[in-house]
């Protein structure tokens, strides 16, 4: 089984597939090896995305592990910051001039229509729902994931605080300007077991790949944990393998090599 993030990973950009890693990821399919995405990204921006390259669906792993999708079975796992702390970030992040997005019921909901939120749904695919009250609306209905965008230096300023504060979410960074708020149960590693249980297989068998700090679980999952180049440092001290950087198609010319060498039969 194999177990792909997306971007920073497998994408040379927000969209594409590098030729590398698609070329190795249909010849896994070829050999009827389990594919499964892993991403921090909404699952319609996850399923948007792969149905581009493929005629067949997978199953996901999405918002860094708070949703665990099948194309069987639809949603088998789904967490979510409950109400009343949902809407306590909001009102922090907007006291703090911080722009602020929620994920609720697979919708992207933002409150300001501004450089950040337009950024973020090219990046992702997926069209932005306006709202006049953000934390009306998750004090309503909570949120899946509730993401803060700004300069990571102004980001990395405000974690402490934060954490100290809603020391019941995990807050971490997914990429160097997007701060992730999700339920303190949250991880790929913990949602990728819940799929292997559901679907019945072993983990040991497993090759993860991944890029950033919200892979360490993932990695440390499986089998298997391969790092690309350019993933953070604290990834790479866990990874099993470090290939090359994502632009270079690193994963898929792993992968390859292996298929090369008879080492995946």
């Amino acid at each position: 089984m194999f177990v792909f993030d997306l971007d920073g990973t497998i994408l040379i950009d927000s969209h594409n597939i590098h030729p590398s890693n698609l070329r190795a990821i249909n010849m896994l399919i070829e050999k009827n090896k389990r594919i499964i995405f892993a991403s921090g990204r909404m699952l319609p921006s996850v399923r948007k995305l792969l149905k581009r390259y493929f005629s067949m669906e997978f199953p996901i792993i999405a918002y860094n592990g708070s949703v665990v999708w099948t194309p069987e079975h639809g949603k088998i796992m789904e967490l979510r910051i409950e109400p009343k702390r949902a809407a306590e970030i909001v009102e922090t992040l907007r006291d703090l001039k911080i722009h602020r997005q929620a994920y609720v019921d697979d919708k992207l909901v933002v409150e300001e229509d501004n450089e950040y939120a337009r950024s973020y749904s090219e990046h992702s695919q997926i069209e932005l729902t306006f709202v006049d009250d953000l934390a009306k609306l998750v004090a309503e209905h909570g949120a899946t994931k509730l993401l803060a965008i700004a300069e990571p230096e102004r980001l990395d300023a405000i974690v402490p605080k934060l954490r100290e504060r809603f020391n019941d979410v995990l807050i971490f960074k997914s990429f160097s300007n997007y701060l992730d708020f999700v339920p303190s149960q949250t991880d790929k590693g913990r949602a990728l077991r819940v799929l292997a249980e559901k679907l019945g297989f072993d983990l040991s068998d497993a090759v993860a790949f991944g890029d950033n700090d919200n892979d360490v679980a993932l990695l440390q999952s499986v089998g298997l944990g391969v790092a690309v180049r350019n993933g953070t440092k604290g990834l790479k001290e866990v990874a099993d393998v470090v290939v090359e950087e994502n632009f270079l198609g690193g994963p898929g010319n792993f992968i390859l090599d292996l298929l090369a060498r008879g080492l995946i039969d």
